[in-house]
């Protein structure tokens, strides 16, 4: 009886996927496969469905007091086939109120009692706070109307809401120096529902970011008279704001790949450049997010690039007059947007705009670049290019950055390096990520990239996690199909998954489906499993038709293999295998077919991690 259990098990083994015999797959992926809302082949399903909401709001925001006041009417559109009775919201500015969970510490001068919201109607009921049709817990509020919305319905949802805005402390957003602000996190946003788990709950706490629907907006921004306002999407009426030379020099940097100054330090101090105080409305369609930037004495540029035939992308730069770095960015920017849209990624640049403000730190909202001065313009480029780098990932292909954190911030980890290698001429641009990486690997603060991201609180753990592994592994990944074909296959996926929300699964599955290769024992240990990169020179012995050298994996990671030998008489070889040769072994004999005597010979170099360097020479 045993047997015969036995062998059906094995019978019933033998009918799963190859592609899933060694990784796990969650139940949450096994049902969208079986509902076909995503195919294993890594395309989006016969039934994969993607809600959207359309927004217009009007915000006053006065930068003296950092103090908000919003309203918005939202039309949610259920493209689901699913009955929804509840409708849930993130205030992303509730973390910092009082008592409530984040990843870092807040002094006590931003601390406050939270959003506060009136006025809320949903398909003209009005729903009461603290009721059970609404809700608010943390970072999360959830509104319950009396009827729910229907598959392929819509629902129509009014709000009023008053929050005060960080004045001290600045994370991704806030103030920079008196009167210059960055806004972001500052609407109520309804969440995703999608359908591997339904609506997303999980709280905002500060690490993990985005993971937002492709909406569309319309939106007035009312502010003190002389201050500029820079924004998602595109201002409406331009002619209402400025001047005729300014509105002339605009017009000009439009139709030129020269950097054209619209506003100067003495005109910002002196002279006027606007006609008086009018609402700045700005929109934009398909866009996970909405932010803006405000200020009345940043130096302003702009210039344009071509991404497409007959396409030009309006590229502009805000600034601190006594910035080191920031007279390059619009310039920079318009290079960098320039590369990945025909070199580095190959899919033009996806937005008609990029604005790069002068804030603090690096951080990115759709369209638009928050970033302090770096200390050197290696840090520049590096600093642009990866807040630019993701108007890809995840504004243009959006996973859940709250689970996956390294589909986004790994993905533009790895692929701004290479802009960087063409910019600054730099032949090993991923040295710096690669050893940083062998050097954590080890530790206990290593994670495996597939658990959830927001479940990581130790920040050195989530910056290991989300940036320097999954760079690592990406870039191992294309070492083994090779540029072209990794390229090929990174175009798929963003062309099967641009403006949708794709997992981590679909891209394993479309790497596989494109490359023609089966690549789960490369899948499992990069993602899945803990571990570390070592490989080392075991041994080196003579043998009747030349010598050997036998190589060991002494760690869980497969990587490439680098041998170079130097012979006693100056000359050299280099052999070279690809990380497939540690598919299904942990040790490697190379023959090397001559009797030269031998120097010494050195295992890996520059673009292979290695966490225990120290067995990697033999010889001299």
């Amino acid at each position: 009886m045993k047997l015969r259990n036995l062998l059906l098990a094995l019978l019933m083994l033998a009918f799963i996927p190859v592609s899933f015999s060694q990784i796990f797959v969650p139940g949450e992926l096994q049902n969208a496969y079986q509902n076909d809302t995503r195919s294993e082949d890594g395309h989006p399903g016969k039934h994969y469905f993607q809600n959207s909401a359309d927004y217009e709001m009007v915000v006053d925001f006065d930068p003296a007091s950092g103090v908000l006041e919003g309203s918005a009417t939202i039309t949610y559109h259920n493209n689901s086939p699913d009955s929804l009775s509840r409708i849930i919201f993130r205030n992303y500015m509730n973390i910092f109120q009082k008592g409530v969970e984040r990843d870092f510490t807040i002094g006590h001068h931003d601390l406050t009692d939270g959003v506060e919201i009136w006025d809320v109607v949903v398909d003209g009921q009005e729903l009461k706070p603290d009721t059970e049709h609404f809700r608010q817990q943390g970072t999360i509020m959830s509104l319950h109307p009396a009827k729910a919305i229907a598959p392929g319905g819509h629902s129509e949802i009014s709000l009023k809401w008053k929050v005060q805005l960080p004045t001290h402390i600045s994370i991704r957003m806030g103030q920079y120096g008196d009167g210059n602000w960055h806004v972001a996190y500052w609407y109520p946003q309804i969440s995703v529902y999608d359908d591997v788990s339904g609506w997303d709950t999980t709280p905002f706490t500060g690490s993990a970011e985005f993971y937002n629907d492709f909406n569309n907006y319309d939106v007035q921004i009312n502010v003190p008279d002389g201050n500029l306002v820079w924004a998602t999407g595109l201002l409406q009426d331009e002619g209402k704001h400025f001047t005729g030379k300014v509105l002339e020099r605009l017009e000009k940097s439009r139709e030129s790949d020269s950097v054209i100054s619209i506003i100067s330090k003495d005109e910002m101090f002196g002279e006027k450049v606007l006609k008086g105080n009018h609402p700045w409305h700005y929109v934009a369609e398909s866009a996970p997010d909405f932010a803006f930037s405000v200020s009345r004495s940043y130096i302003w540029d702009a210039t344009s690039v071509e991404v497409e035939p007959g396409r030009h992308v309006f590229v502009d730069a805000a600034y601190k007059h006594n910035s080191k770095d920031f007279h390059k960015v619009a310039r920079l920017s318009a290079k960098i947007i320039k590369l990945f849209s025909e070199e580095v990624i190959g899919e033009p640049y996806p937005y008609p705009k990029l604005t790069a403000f002068n804030g603090g730190g690096g951080m990115e909202f759709p369209m638009m670049i928050n970033d302090g001065d770096a200390h050197s313009h290696k840090g520049t480029v590096h600093l642009t290019a990866h807040e630019i780098g993701h108007m890809y990932f995840p504004f243009h292909v959006m996973t859940n950055e709250k689970y996956y954190a390294f589909m986004d911030e790994g993905l533009v980890s790895f692929l701004p390096r290479l802009v960087e290698g063409i910019i600054l001429d730099d032949p090993n641009p991923m040295t710096g990520i690669m050893q940083g990486y062998a050097q954590t690997a080890p530790t206990m603060r290593q994670v495996p990239l597939m658990v959830p991201s927001d479940m990581i609180s130790d920040y050195s753990a989530y910056r290991t996690h989300a940036y320097t592994r999954p760079a690592n592994a990406f870039y191992m990944l294309q070492q083994e199909l090779g540029e072209e074909l990794f390229k090929e296959a990174m175009l798929e996926y963003i062309h099967r998954w641009r403006k949708k929300h794709p997992t981590p699964y679909d891209f394993f599955n479309t790497m596989e489906d494109v490359s023609g290769k089966e690549l789960d024992w490369f899948w499992k240990p990069w993602f899945f499993d803990l571990g570390y990169p070592d490989l080392a020179i075991a041994e080196v012995r003579d043998d009747k038709s030349g010598r050997l050298v036998m190589l060991l994996n002494k760690g869980t990671m497969p990587v490439p293999v680098r041998l170079y030998v130097k012979y006693e008489d100056g000359s050299s070889e280099i052999i070279r295998k690809k990380a497939e040769v540690w598919k299904e072994q942990s040790a490697l004999v190379i023959r090397l077919d001559t009797k030269k005597k031998i120097s010494f010979i050195s295992l890996g170099g520059m673009h292979v991690p290695d966490s225990y360097p120290g067995d990697n020479l033999s010889g001299e």
